[in-house]
């Protein structure tokens, strides 16, 4: 199994810091939080107020406020980490690929990860996009290399299938590279 922290530093490798990339439905985005998604979260006050203090913020600029990086880490745990019960999967190559494709894709990856069980793992849940204690189970009783390897193929098919909305196509690149960067540890 893997800690919270060790999960965290490889997901947020592929969320960079600042963004305010034009197609993207996030909108202004620090270290994968997108205000348009999470309006409420506690770290834009801090991203405002140095927007206030400097200006414009470059593209993948790190704030090196610690407070907005615990605000930061404190949304992941709760958003991701605690809400698809990543603690419950017992090995740890899947608690890393079901974390990161939450992350990226919030109740579709975990939704994805349903799909996966019920069509090559002959389950039978409800693909309601909630870990909950059926999908825990059903995840923890299969072979964990085989399922991680069914799961990142259905990631694949998946961000090919949205990149033909709106203006995804032109974050496919990017996502390929973090599946791609996935590895099944033993």
């Amino acid at each position: 199994m893997m800690t919270f922290d060790k999960l965290f530093d490889g997901v947020i490798k592929h969320e960079g810091y600042y963004a305010n990339i034009n197609g993207d439905r996030g909108g202004e985005t620090y270290m994968g939080v997108a205000r348009n998604l999470h309006p409420d979260w506690e770290g834009w006050e801090y991203i405002d107020a140095y927007k206030e203090t400097y200006g414009k913020i470059k593209w993948n600029y790190k704030i090196d406020v610690p407070e907005l990086t615990q605000h930061v880490k404190d949304f992941y745990k709760e958003a991701f980490y605690k809400k698809f019960k990543i603690d419950g999967v017992l090995d740890g190559s899947l608690q890393e690929i079901i974390f990161d494709w939450c992350v990226n894709s919030g109740h579709w990856g975990a939704r994805g990860v349903q799909r996966v069980l019920n069509q090559f793992f002959d389950e039978d849940l409800k693909m309601d996009g909630i870990i909950g204690f059926n999908t825990l189970t059903a995840i923890n009783i299969h072979e964990p290399k085989d399922l991680f390897w069914e799961i990142k193929k259905a990631r694949i098919r998946y961000y090919y299938k949205i990149v033909k909305k709106g203006k995804n196509h032109l974050f496919l690149e990017g996502w390929l590279k973090r599946i791609r960067s996935l590895k099944y540890n033993s």
